[in-house]
């Protein structure tokens, strides 16, 4: 069974879940941040790769897990604003 089969689709994975994950697959978050340009700095490391703004550290892990970053950080990709499904809904539209 998959983790992401294991892991609740709305709880984030934690960062022990998450280094688990990338050790079990043979890497660490200091050799991928050295694959894709980030410096030598593991605690600089940790803060990019842990910051919820940090999209492109998210995506570096979630590719290399074979995973969306949504699956991993669902709390960090849902959308605060409201989906509408016609103009109606919109409160910044004026119908005429």
């Amino acid at each position: 069974m998959s983790k992401s089969a294991i892991h609740s689709a709305s709880k984030d994975w934690s960062q022990n879940e998450v280094l688990f994950a990338v050790r079990n697959r043979g890497n660490n978050l200091a050799q991928l941040a050295a694959e894709n340009g980030y410096k030598h700095n593991l605690r600089a490391l940790y803060v990019v790769f842990y910051r919820k703004n940090a999209p492109t550290a998210q995506k570096i892990i979630a590719d290399f897990l074979g995973l969306p970053p949504e699956e991993i950080w669902p709390s960090r990709y849902q959308s605060s604003i409201p989906k509408c499904t016609s103009p109606a809904e919109r409160p910044h539209v004026r119908l005429a």
